[in-house]
C-alpha cells in the first residue's frame, strides 16, 4: 500500500512548466517581472494580512522563494511549501546567501502539508492553487482554513477567469494577449491544460472551506486577489 489512497490527487505530478529543470527555475523570476512588481506585491501582501509581531506565515507555493524572504525579512517565521524540489532548492539557496534562517522549507502542497492545527496567523498562495481541479481546491481551501488561527488571514491570487454572455473565447483570448509575447504560448498551454476555475466557483469554494471574502480584486492578465479571513 502507498503512502496515500488510491484515489488521493497527485499534486506533485508535474503539471504545465517543466520546473525540475533548474535553468527553466532561473529564468521563472526574472519571466514574471516582465509584468508583475514582485517586490510591490509582496510588501503589499504583508500589509494586507495585518500580522502580528512575531507572526508564523505558512506559503503555499514557494516558487523562487522572494516572498518567504520578504517575510522573513519583517520578522516572521515562515514554512514554504512547494512540490518541485529544484524549486525548493533555489529558494534556498537564496535564503542562505542573505542569512535568512527563520524560514522551514518543505517539499509538500495544498494536499500534502502537515501541520498543527491552528498553527498559521496567516496564509498565502500566488499562482498555485489552479494546478488543483475543482474537488481538490475545496480540499486544498479547507486544510489551509484548518492551519490558520481564529481571525488568521488567507491571501489567494490566482488566475479566475469570468465572461459574460457565453464569450469564453474574448476571455481566453484576453488573457493570453495580456502578457509579454515571450510568455503567450505557456499561458494558452495553461488554459489547454491546466485547472484555472471561474470567480463565482471560487467564491463559493472559499465560503464552503469557512472563509469570509474580505475583498476579490481583479488585477492584471486575468489575476484575482482575494483577501479571505477565518472566522472566529
Amino acid at each position: 500500500m502507498g503512502l496515500w489512497p488510491e484515489w488521493q490527487w497527485n499534486e506533485i505530478q508535474q503539471v504545465g512548466t517543466d520546473y525540475t529543470d533548474v535553468a527553466e527555475v532561473q529564468r521563472y523570476e526574472s519571466r514574471m517581472q516582465q509584468f508583475r512588481d514582485l517586490a510591490a506585491e509582496d510588501q503589499a501582501i504583508l500589509a494586507e494580512l495585518n500580522l502580528p509581531p512575531n507572526a508564523r506565515v505558512l506559503e503555499i507555493g514557494t516558487g523562487t522563494g522572494h516572498f518567504a524572504r520578504t517575510a522573513a525579512r519583517a520578522g516572521c517565521t515562515v514554512v514554504a511549501l512547494d512540490v518541485s524540489p529544484v524549486m525548493l532548492e533555489y529558494a534556498a539557496s537564496r535564503a542562505r546567501e542573505e542569512n535568512l534562517t527563520s524560514i522551514e522549507f518543505r517539499h509538500a502542497g495544498f494536499l500534502t502539508f502537515s501541520c498543527p492545527p491552528a498553527s498559521f496567523d496567516a496564509a498565502v498562495s500566488v499562482a498555485v492553487l489552479h494546478h488543483l481541479p475543482d474537488l481538490w481546491k475545496a480540499v486544498a481551501l479547507h486544510r489551509v482554513h484548518e492551519v490558520l488561527k481564529p481571525g488568521g488571514r488567507f491571501l489567494l491570487r490566482d488566475v479566475v477567469f469570468s465572461w459574460e454572455g457565453g464569450n469564453h473565447a474574448a476571455a481566453f483570448d484576453g488573457f493570453v494577449n495580456g502578457l509579454p509575447t515571450s510568455m503567450r504560448t505557456e499561458a494558452a498551454r495553461h488554459i489547454a491544460k491546466e485547472y484555472s476555475t471561474l470567480d463565482w466557483i471560487m467564491h463559493g469554494l472559499l465560503e464552503r472551506a469557512g472563509f469570509n471574502v474580505l475583498r476579490a480584486e481583479r488585477t492584471q492578465a486575468s489575476f484575482v486577489h482575494y483577501l479571505c479571513e477565518k472566522a472566529d
